[in-house]
C-alpha cells in the first residue's frame, strides 16, 4: 500500500509538472509575440526620433537604415521652428480640443447617464440605433456632413466642430459611459431618493465622482483626436489663421526631393511630446476605464 500510495503521488507530482512547465511555454511564447509586436510598433516612432537629429545626408534612405545618427544636429530644430509660428497653431489646437471636448464630455455623460439610470419608451431601439452608428465609417458620411455644413455657411469656421459636439454626436463614447454607469450600484440611487435628492443631484454627486476613471480616459480620448485630426481642418478651416498643427505639418511635404524630412521629423517630436505626456500620465486609466465598463451588460 505504501509502494501504490508513492507512485500515486509522483504520478501527481509529474502531471503537476507537466503543467507547470506547459504554462511556462505558453507564457514564454506569450511574451515573445507581445515584444516582437512591440518593437513593430516602435519602429516608426524610433525612425521620427532619429530623423530629428541627422542631417539632410543622412536623411536619405541607406541600407541598413541608420537608426543612430552619427552626427548628431539639433539644425533641425532651429530651422523647423523658425518656418511657422507654431505657438499660434498651438493655441488653434488647443482651442479646438476644449471647445469640442467639454460639450463632447457633457453632452454624452447625460445622454449615457439617462440610458444607463432611466427607463423611457424606446429607450433600447434608441440604444440599439446608437450601437449601430458606430459600425458606419466615418467617410461613408463625410460628404453629406460637409453638403450640410456648406449649405448652413459653417464652412470656414469651428462652427462644425462646436455644434455636434454639443448634440452627444460621439455613439462610443455614449456607449462606453452608458456600460460603466449600469455597474454602479442602483442601491446608491435609491438612498440618495430617500434623501430627497433628484435625478440631476444623483448624476452630478453620485455618479460623476464615480465614474472618475472612465471619464479621464475619454479626455485623453478626446484630447489625442483633437490633436491629431486633420482631415477635419482640412475640409472645414480654410483660413491661414485657423490653422492647427497637423494643417502647419502639411507644409513641410515639397515635391521629391524638396520635402524638408528632418525639420518635419523634428517638430513631429516635439507634437507628440505633449500626447506622450498625458498617455503616461493617464495610462492606468486606460485600464480601469476599458475594464470596468464592461462589468455589467
Amino acid at each position: 500500500m505504501a509502494g501504490l500510495s508513492t507512485t500515486r503521488d509522483q504520478g501527481m507530482g509529474g502531471v503537476y509538472l507537466g503543467m507547470r512547465s506547459r504554462r511556462a511555454i505558453q507564457h514564454t511564447v506569450a511574451y515573445l509575440l507581445i515584444a516582437a509586436m512591440l518593437v513593430i510598433a516602435l519602429m516608426p516612432l524610433a525612425w521620427m526620433f532619429g530623423t530629428a537629429f541627422e542631417t539632410v545626408e543622412q536623411t536619405r534612405i541607406t541600407v541598413p537604415i541608420q537608426w543612430i545618427p552619427n552626427p548628431v544636429t539639433f539644425e533641425n530644430y532651429v530651422k523647423g521652428w523658425a518656418t511657422r509660428d507654431w505657438l499660434h497653431y498651438l493655441r488653434n489646437t488647443v482651442f479646438l480640443a476644449v471647445f469640442v471636448g467639454v460639450p463632447t464630455m457633457l453632452s454624452c455623460t447625460l445622454a449615457a447617464y439617462a440610458f444607463a439610470r432611466m427607463k423611457f419608451p424606446g429607450s433600447e431601439a434608441l440604444m440599439l440605433l446608437n450601437i449601430s452608428l458606430m459600425l458606419i465609417p466615418d467617410q461613408v458620411t463625410l460628404v453629406p456632413r460637409f453638403v450640410m455644413m456648406a449649405r448652413m455657411g459653417w464652412v470656414g469656421t469651428w462652427l462644425p466642430a462646436i455644434i455636434p459636439s454639443m448634440l452627444a454626436l460621439n455613439p462610443a463614447m455614449v456607449f462606453v459611459l452608458r456600460q460603466f454607469f449600469r455597474a454602479i450600484p442602483n442601491d446608491l440611487s435609491d438612498a440618495a431618493r430617500i434623501d430627497g435628492c433628484h435625478d440631476l443631484g444623483i448624476f452630478w454627486r453620485i455618479v460623476l465622482p464615480l465614474s472618475r476613471p472612465i471619464l479621464a480616459l475619454q479626455i485623453v480620448l478626446i484630447t489625442s483626436w483633437a490633436w491629431n485630426e486633420l482631415l477635419f481642418a482640412l475640409l472645414y478651416l480654410k483660413d491661414k489663421s485657423m490653422q492647427t498643427l497637423t494643417l502647419a505639418m502639411q507644409g513641410f511635404i515639397g515635391i521629391r526631393e524638396d520635402t524638408a524630412w528632418g525639420q518635419m521629423m523634428a517638430m513631429s517630436v516635439l507634437m507628440s511630446l505633449p500626447m506622450m505626456v498625458l498617455a503616461y500620465y493617464g495610462q492606468r486609466y486606460f485600464t480601469e476605464g476599458f475594464t470596468l465598463s464592461g462589468i455589467k451588460g
